[in-house]
């Protein structure tokens, strides 16, 4: 089967989302029902509050083609320098591609398409708005860490947990990130066990690398679980500092923010292997939220994918002089939240 299929199955028929490049402004989906369910990436169990050609988003459905178009213009537009060079690669084309063993295809591109299918399937994800969606959800990258095709992966990864854990209570954000920590790195459905081992940035911090070598530093855990959260669709975002107490001597830290669009605000977590027993409820039960470590004004950022107009940059303390990962200012609020653990 053609690589350019992203494979989901339904109890009304098995749909397939293939996009065709129509020209350097347009793409279009094309619904096919047609191949057996042995052959779906996962089952869709939940009521879908629009119809199948469409896409849930808050209180309103929009068409499949549309929200495809919105997240691929938005990827494209905001290309760092290395991506804009492989941009094809990713699958970003100004041209129809070769159809030939999916060549036309890329990891940006397959990853949108599964990014709307699992936003149809999964209920926490229906209300996520648009704009929230395509920068935390749909972006197949948080910093400059090696592109990969993590997204299939990771989606098959996570729906086993879910199947797994059939009594599990997933009303909330907070469940679903909670079932899916305590679950993604002793069990085996990554096929690894993943540890937490200093040191690795930037030698091993890409989704694959750490499933591959079994571990990574806070930098590797923390893309992998945003990762994770991210084929579930949860949106999800790296954040952290370079300099504790703005002293580059006493180290730096990466760890994961979450966005709960019952609440509209982020929260905060770590990877259970760099920080285990930790909730997304409670800023002050990770070992790092404390009044000293925020001495000195320790700063705090988090990774998106478009600039904002202020053009505020991502420090990656591993490549300072790298000004093109976009940023949003944490600080304030780590200030206030932390010195009052």
């Amino acid at each position: 089967t053609d690589s350019s299929f992203y494979k989901q199955s339904s109890t009304a028929a098995h749909l397939f989302l293939v996009p065709w490049i129509l020209n350097t402004q347009a793409m279009l989906f094309t619904l096919v029902t047609l191949l057996p369910s042995c052959l779906a990436m996962f089952e869709i169990t939940a009521t879908l509050p629009c119809s199948e050609s469409e896409v849930p988003y808050s209180s309103t459905c929009l068409p499949a083609d549309q929200s495809y178009l919105t997240a691929y213009r938005f990827l494209q537009a905001n290309l760092p320098s290395w991506d804009v060079t492989n941009a094809a690669t990713l699958g970003f084309h100004n041209r129809s591609g070769l159809n030939v063993d999916g060549l036309d295809e890329g990891v940006a591109t397959l990853g949108i398409n599964i990014s709307l299918a699992t936003k149809q399937s999964k209920p926490w994800a229906y209300n996520v708005p648009e704009d929230i969606y395509n920068e935390y959800v749909v972006t197949y990258a948080h910093v400059n860490e090696a592109r990969n095709n993590w997204r299939p992966f990771l989606t098959k990864a996570v729906d086993q947990i879910f199947e797994a854990n059939p009594l599990a209570s997933l009303v909330t954000v907070s469940d679903v990130v909670s079932l899916l920590n305590n679950n993604l790195w002793q069990t085996g459905v990554l096929g690894n066990k993943i540890t937490f081992q200093s040191s690795q940035t930037p030698l091993i911090y890409d989704p694959m690398s750490t499933i591959v070598f079994g571990y990574a530093s806070c930098t590797g855990v923390s893309i992998l679980f945003a990762d994770a959260l991210r084929a579930a669709g949860i949106p999800a975002r790296i954040a952290g500092t370079p300099a504790w107490n703005s002293n580059p001597a006493n180290g730096n830290h990466n760890w994961v923010e979450v966005y709960d669009h019952e609440t509209q605000d982020w929260h905060f977590i770590e990877a259970a292997p760099a920080g285990g027993g930790e909730s997304l409820a409670n800023p002050c039960d990770k070992w790092f939220c404390t009044p000293a470590r925020m001495e000195n004004g320790t700063r705090v950022l988090a990774t998106k994918w478009q600039f904002d107009t202020a053009g505020t940059v991502y420090p990656m303390a591993w490549d300072l002089a790298n000004k093109e990962v976009p940023g949003v200012e944490r600080t304030d609020y780590y200030q206030q939240v932390c010195s009052s653990c």
